[in-house]
């Protein structure tokens, strides 16, 4: 017998565990009316049963039969609709992507895809019409990736709270060093004397801004308890930093300064020190150029190779590659610009291309280079390793917080579709 708990796991959203046993095939007849299809009790029967199982596995009692039918033909309804709006969005599973699934569901129960279809026939249940529900389970999947991700949007200020809420700082494993001036304002100050104190402030942040040492400057303004030793707070996780800089600091880049941020103590000056801990992702980029030439209905491939080849010709005898972009490349958006592709990471252009290109030494071109796009000669400019630390973690949390959003948001969409369709139940 195959482990049920793993036959399904892939797939998104579904609520019943695809049974392995033979059923008995009862008289059909209509129980709903979804739109214009009928759901047929033998269905629904069958349902039931998966339901069942899947309870008696848990070791869980089972509601009542009344209590249960209803449960499961409520969630028949509601994939049926999914479906139709599958079927209305032109979405479809291709066969190769539903044999790599089915694929990966067997190396789950420890099997190769056709030890795993013989499995299941020898349980009494037909491979196709188990491939036919796998499908229908990734299509439910798809329409609801559609559907509800493009309800979710997560802003930019909302990605800013998440990173400086205790959450991410918990996950973060950064510590920074922070320098730290107080410019005092005496107990119960009258407007005159904040005014003065802020001030004040903003004027050593302008000095400090134009290069002012940061120690100096503690040493002799700072009204703080750690003035003698520089300002210096030490090392300290987000976490442990002052409440009332806990949200500045992670997001100053190292020497950044902030302030005056103001308190009931005074005007308050922060220098991000140092960092450490944490991930950091390195990425290689390139800065390249390129000039692109498309066969067409004037030019065939043969003629286009010829055409590469020449100008790669000129270029080696000393004519510029963005000279030659801006006047005959096919590529309309870097044409103007010389054929400049700007900073280039791993990944973003296509493979034929990318290979060439990381074959490069700076300043050198390439020989004509085939792409599904047409025949390219690609010059490389500089080469650098770029901090995207921040950059994919912002990503991260957006991708985390779509995700929170993602179940609740279906949830609201299945109550909206299922409202919006005409249903009829029948006894």
């Amino acid at each position: 017998m195959l482990k049920k708990t793993y036959v399904t796991s892939l797939i998104i959203g579904l609520l019943f565990s695809v049974t392995l046993e033979a059923e008995p095939r009862l008289i059909d007849k209509i129980v709903a009316v979804v739109g214009e299809e009928a759901l047929m009790a033998s269905e629904l029967q069958q349902r039931i049963q998966q339901a069942n199982e899947q309870i008696a596995e848990r070791g869980i009692r089972p509601p009542a039969a009344d209590i249960l039918r209803q449960q499961v033909l409520d969630r028949l309804i509601v994939d049926t609709l999914q479906l139709q709006l599958a079927k209305q969005g032109g979405l479809r599973v291709d066969e190769q992507t539903l044999n790599e699934t089915l694929a990966k569901i067997a190396q789950q129960n420890g099997m190769n895809l056709r030890q795993f279809s013989q499995a299941i026939e020898a349980d009494g249940v037909s491979f196709v019409e188990f491939r036919e529900q796998i499908r229908q389970e990734m299509l439910i999947s798809q329409v609801r990736q559609r559907r509800v991700g493009e309800r979710i949007q997560v802003s930019e200020q909302e990605v800013d709270n998440y990173l400086t809420s205790p959450e991410s700082m918990r996950q973060d494993g950064r510590e920074f060093r922070v320098g730290h001036i107080l410019i005092s304002v005496p107990d119960n100050p009258n407007p005159e004397q904040v005014k003065h104190a802020q001030q004040r402030a903003e004027a050593l942040k302008q000095t400090l801004d134009a290069g002012a040492d940061f120690q100096e400057q503690a040493i002799a303004t700072s009204a703080a308890d750690e003035a003698f030793s520089g300002g210096d707070l030490g090392w300290r996780s987000a976490l442990a930093l002052p409440s009332l800089f806990a949200d500045r600091v992670p997001n100053l880049a190292v020497g950044g300064i902030a302030g005056p941020i103001r308190s009931a103590s005074g005007f308050h000056i922060i220098k991000l020190l140092e960092t450490r801990g944490g991930e950091q992702f390195l990425i290689d980029q390139t800065q390249a150029r390129h000039l692109l030439l498309t066969p067409n209905a004037v030019r065939d491939e043969q003629a286009t190779l010829a055409a590469i080849n020449q100008l790669k010709q000129r270029i080696a005898k000393g004519e510029s590659l963005a000279a030659l972009a801006r006047e005959l490349s096919d590529d309309r958006g870097s044409k103007q610009s010389g054929g400049s592709l700007g900073w280039v990471s791993p990944g973003q252009m296509v493979p034929a291309f990318e290979t060439a290109m990381n074959g490069l030494a700076a300043g050198e071109v390439s020989q004509p280079v085939k792409s599904q796009f047409g025949w390219h000669l690609i010059e490389v400019e500089k080469r650098r390793k770029s901090d995207m630390t921040d950059t994919l973690r912002r990503q991260q949390v957006r991708r985390i917080l779509a995700e929170r959003r993602f179940e609740e948001e279906v949830q609201n969409w299945l109550r909206e579709i299922r409202d919006s369709t005409w249903v009829e139940i029948r006894s």
